[in-house]
């Protein structure tokens, strides 16, 4: 569904992202864990084609690049500013969040 190749982005002298590389299965969830600064937004940035990758690429649903018009009509994100409930776990929230949507 969502495949990540050797990404690469600088800010100046700032290296945002060194060569980040994963996959994501269609049905499956995945979260970016780490520290303010750790490159988690600009890695988001760059997997919905807000950002350009100094080097490597993102191909999603099988479509191409989130930049072409075919892979926009499928993408969606939901925001850092996003709610979730903290006396849910995070499993919770998830759970939740499926079920208002008919996903298992």
């Amino acid at each position: 569904m969502l495949h990540a190749k050797h990404l690469k982005r600088r800010f100046g002298e700032i290296q945002a992202v060194d060569d980040v590389s994963f996959s994501i299965a269609e049905g499956e969830s995945f979260g970016l864990l780490g520290p303010n600064g750790a490159g988690k937004s600009t890695t988001i940035g760059m997997l919905i084609g807000l950002i350009t990758p100094d080097s490597g690429q993102v191909e999603l649903a099988g479509c191409g690049a989130p930049q072409s018009p075919e892979v926009r009509r499928v993408l969606g994100i939901a925001p850092q500013s996003i709610s979730l409930y903290d006396a849910f776990t995070a499993i919770e929230n998830l759970t939740f969040f499926c079920r208002l949507y008919h996903l298992s």
